[in-house]
């Protein structure tokens, strides 16, 4: 049984495009393949989100 990937939900830096994650992921410029994603969401990211959010 394979696990599907998770959509991480986070923002990209203008200066030196790094992606940094709600959930501390950080991807270098070039290891993102896509701004679109598709599929189950991270959890952590979600929760965060939802905390930031207020619910």
């Amino acid at each position: 049984m394979s696990s599907k990937p998770f959509v991480h939900r986070g923002s990209k830096s203008w200066w030196s495009g790094k992606v940094t994650t709600l959930c501390g992921l950080v991807f270098e410029p070039g290891e993102a393949k896509s701004s679109w994603f598709t599929g189950p969401a991270c959890p952590a990211c979600e929760a965060i989100r939802q905390a930031k959010n207020g619910k």
